[in-house]
């Protein structure tokens, strides 16, 4: 049975032990991990919290001060390391999963105690040379012996190798993914990150500092204006130590200053030698008054002390990456959650050194990382946490289900587990096209599906794509999310066979089969009914029981199997099926349709009717007394400028609006079942008629024949097929007059009865069913 032990370990270290006694270990943050954002507030609560506990120190061996987790998966092998220099990287390396912000503020402070360490051993050296009694002497001799260990301690920032470079031969002990790359020569070393760039910056000072008798703090005008956070923590940290050096004379909120701490109120205090191993007597305070700087320079040993051996954290090494993500939640219960597909990218990057082990070529693996971060860059700029989870959710939702049929989404970890198991059963050399395809993926939910106003934009060619954009609008109206997956698949199918935006697109021929497919379906049910099973089905089984499931796993990307005819025969059989099941005595598939969807109260869900409305009304025209068949421009309704006005608040009313049927002749149409059906339904674009009930039949019949005698109803289509392009307000005009010339079809009747509102209802319903069915090739 494996043992917990053997799959993490967990132990209080102190900063000493994680990061100095670790002196050939180097720590790498992930592309996933934020960068550093610690801000001045936190340095001075940091230094704060020292400053208490240090005085607490004086009086108690138990203070201590706990700052959180640091969370780590070995990768000493750096396999998810990118860029690499194999053979320059350090021999330890630890993925930090969780507490890099604290890794990287505590690397500061003890970047900046090693300066000032350095500043301040000649003087010591000095006051050493210049004193004369012996006892003095030897009393400051062991001071220098205690500052020169601390220094040899705090220098430990940088991992040294045995390079001939005098800067390069030391790796800074904090790098991250994709903008740093240890380096043991000028050529491969590249550091910049803010973190990397001042720990390589520092020791490249220290190396030209060795020669000068005095050591002069590292000059930060030099480091780049990217690193304004670090820079700016980096000059608050001097200033909490100059606090320090001044007996923990720490400023306080109101403006005062805490109440110093004497050399005297060291003297014999027993915590200082068994906690700190730093007895302060007489004689060193002797010293210390004999030569001021002394002084400082036993507060500064005392807190470098402190902070190496009494800031403590819990150390915890997990031995893969599930478990430590798995640890990370349960850990980190204030800050924000890592997304999926931040814990995803380790893994990528895995595969792209495993491509660099097998000889893959420099130019290759550099446009891998390219693909990767285009879809990283999408999520770049998104503040949100919530919006930042429900995009990547949507993501990989999408792409899961087209990849590999089916997916089950309900937690955080599930969609970590989706992604990760799904890259992880792919097949090697299968993980290349994995990434493009999602990255595709990507492209279109955010340019496309995600955009304010969803746009097909380049996917198809000008003559199909208002009628794409309307059918694309109407299913993110609608939420109907799980079509994704099938869309996705056929962009990469025009993609794969180079037929994006051509007239042999699939893509546009599968996203209208869609669209008929779900108003069909919804018409006849009330609502989703299950629709969304059938496209698990599709995903999942496939079209037959002899028949794979539609996914792109493993290069299952051909024509012969992503076919729109069969996508469209596929959807032919799911609506039949579904027709048969609601048990209509009517012969024919359509009649059963017709007598499904002739009884359904179909203007309760205003907005789930809109795009029926538009196909009930596209293509025909009242002639004298019949409706007939057009192709005029003034009877095209599936149209993107439709969709605007019909979607309109208030636009989509109701002929009889309920209650009274006082001056309407006709008790029946009082049934709900009756003015519900989609034959009562009244557009009205302008919103120029009340939306409560009307007085009678005859005032709204006559307000609707004022708009029909508007003398511009007659130029509709001159408008609409001027020379050059018309303007969009002109457009606008003219798709409003479109709309109010079908109050026709209402005043057409002598009395808005039961018969009137039947009749209108099979006529927008067949001219629907006429107009969807053409792009599901129904017969």
């Amino acid at each position: 049975m494996q043992k917990s032990l053997d799959i993490f370990k967990a132990e209080p270290q102190s900063v000493f032990d994680v990061i100095c006694e670790r002196k050939n270990t180097g720590f790498y943050m992930p592309a996933y991990q934020r960068p550093y954002s610690w801000e001045v507030s936190h340095i001075k609560d940091l230094f704060s919290d020292c400053e208490n506990v240090f005085r607490n120190l004086l009086e108690s061996p138990d203070a201590i001060i706990f700052l959180g987790s640091i969370l780590s998966v070995d990768d000493s092998a750096g396999l998810t390391i990118y860029p690499l220099v194999n053979k320059h990287k350090p021999t330890h390396i630890k993925l930090i999963i969780d507490g890099q912000q604290r890794l990287s503020t505590l690397m500061l402070m003890i970047l900046c105690l090693n300066e000032r360490l350095n500043v301040f051993l000649p003087s010591l050296k000095k006051a050493i040379n210049t004193e004369q009694d012996s006892d003095v002497k030897d009393v400051l001799d062991e001071l220098r012996q205690v500052v020169s260990q601390l220094e040899i301690d705090t220098a430990n920032t940088v991992i040294e190798t045995t390079a001939d470079h005098a800067v390069y031969k030391y790796l800074p002990k904090i790098i991250r993914s994709q903008v740093d790359c240890w380096g043991r020569n000028e050529k491969k070393a590249q550091y910049e990150s803010p973190i990397a760039e001042i720990l390589c910056a520092y020791q490249r000072h220290v190396v030209e500092q060795r020669e000068d008798s005095v050591f002069k703090p590292l000059d930060l005008t030099l480091m780049n204006a990217s690193s304004k956070r670090v820079i700016n923590n980096v000059k608050e940290i001097r200033k909490q130590l100059d606090c320090v050096q001044k007996g923990f004379e720490f400023k306080l909120p109101d403006g005062g200053v805490e109440e110093k701490i004497h050399i005297s109120d060291l003297v014999g205090v027993d915590t200082l030698d068994t906690c700190l191993d730093f007895p302060i007597d007489e004689e060193l305070q002797q010293a210390s008054e004999k030569h001021p700087k002394v002084a400082e320079v036993i507060y500064l040993a005392a807190f470098a002390k402190f902070l190496l051996h009494r800031v403590c954290l819990t150390y915890v090494e997990v031995n893969n990456e599930s478990y430590a993500f798995d640890m990370f939640e349960a850990l980190n219960t204030t800050g924000e959650p890592l997304t999926a597909l931040e814990t995803f990218v380790p893994k990528v990057i895995e595969h792209i050194g495993n491509k660099r082990k097998d000889g893959v070529s420099e130019e290759e693996l550099e446009a891998s990382m390219d693909v990767l971060n285009s879809i990283t860059a999408r999520f770049e700029d998104i503040i949100e946490s919530k919006e930042k989870n429900n995009k990547t959710k949507a993501l990989i939702l999408a792409f899961v289900r087209a990849y590999q049929g089916k997916v089950k989404i309900t937690r955080l970890r599930d969609q970590r587990d989706a992604m990760l198991k799904s890259y992880e059963n792919c097949h090697y050399v299968c993980k290349d096209e994995y990434l493009t395809q999602l990255a595709k993926t990507a492209d279109f939910l955010f340019d496309h599906w995600q955009a304010s106003v969803p746009d097909v934009g380049h996917l198809v060619e000008s003559s199909e794509k208002d009628v794409a954009n309307l059918c694309l609008r109407y299913l993110v109206d609608m939420k109907h999310d799980i079509v994704q997956s099938l869309l996705v698949q056929f962009v990469l199918i025009d993609e794969k066979y180079e037929t994006v935006g051509t007239d042999s697109s699939s893509f546009v021929t599968v996203l209208k089969a869609i669209t008929a497919f779900s108003v069909l379906w919804r018409t006849m049910t009330g609502g989703a009914d299950g629709i969304d099973a059938v496209y698990k089905k599709l995903h999942e089984r496939g079209m037959t029981a002899h028949d794979d499931g539609y996914q792109l796993v493993n290069g299952g990307l051909t024509s012969d199997k992503f076919d729109a005819d069969a996508i469209k025969a596929f959807f032919r059989q799911e609506l039949e099926t579904k027709i048969n099941s609601k048990g209509s005595p009517k012969e024919t598939v359509e009649e059963q349709w017709l007598d499904i969807c002739s009884k359904q109260q179909i203007l309760t869900k205003a907005k789930s009717i809109k795009f029926l409305l538009l196909a009930g009304m596209h293509g025909i025209e009242l002639d004298g007394v019949n409706h007939e068949l057009s192709d005029e421009a003034s009877t095209q309704y599936l149209t993107t400028m439709m969709w605007e006005l019909i979607s309109g608040k208030n636009a989509i009313k109701k002929v009889f609006n309920g209650g009274s049927t006082e001056g309407w002749g006709d008790e029946a149409i009082a049934n709900p079942g009756e003015f519900n059906k989609i034959g009562n339904v009244l557009v009205d674009a302008r919103n120029g008629i009340s939306s409560s009930a009307p007085p009678s039949w005859y005032n709204l019949k006559q307000h609707m024949l004022q708009a029909l005698a508007n003398d511009s109803m007659n130029n509709i289509d001159d408008i609409l097929m001027a020379s050059g392009q018309i303007t969009v307000e002109a457009r606008r005009n003219a798709s409003v007059l479109m709309l109010e010339k079908k109050f026709a079809d209402i005043t057409f009747a002598s009395e808005w009865n039961k018969q009137a509102i039947d009749e209108r209802t099979i006529l927008l319903l067949s001219n629907a069913w006429r107009n969807l069915t053409q792009w599901l090739d129904w017969k």
